[in-house]
């Protein structure tokens, strides 16, 4: 999983130097950059200190283990697979993870990226979007 996030790393970096050139390019532009990798990043790393339990297990998954995440079997999916015939399944408690199918986030992972971007300045460069936007309809 490593070299994957270093690979999103890179691309952001390329990505932010891009829109340098951009701006640049359109000084009447306004164009922002949002981190939301890092945000998710900080969530599979530290789920607890957002309320969720499980950082990198899928909810949706078969296989069990650190990840219960088979890649020949998708979430909601039945297959025969080595002679047995397996079953994707979901957890009962799909607000406790943040990781839905081991490639998607959770609705509870999404509202907190959501309000991450609303609340917390991961704007590049800083955009005070919380004081233009309603909060309470997604708290």
């Amino acid at each position: 999983m490593i070299s994957y996030n270093n690979a999103v790393v890179d691309y952001n970096n390329m990505l932010k130097e891009a829109i340098e050139q951009t701006r640049a390019d359109l000084p009447d532009a306004y164009v922002i950059y949002v981190d939301t990798h890092s945000v998710l990043l900080d969530l599979f790393q530290h789920p607890t200190a957002y309320g969720l339990h499980y950082g990198t297990k899928a909810c949706c998954g078969q296989g069990g283990g650190a990840y219960n995440f088979n890649p020949q079997l998708f979430c909601g999916n039945t297959k025969q697979i080595n002679g047995s015939t397996l079953t994707a399944t979901a957890c009962q408690d799909p607000g406790k993870y943040v990781s839905w199918d081991g490639i998607h986030a959770t609705e509870a992972a999404n509202k907190l990226v959501t309000l991450a971007i609303l609340n917390v300045s991961i704007f590049d460069p800083p955009y005070p979007l919380s004081r233009l936007c309603d909060l309470n309809p997604i708290e």
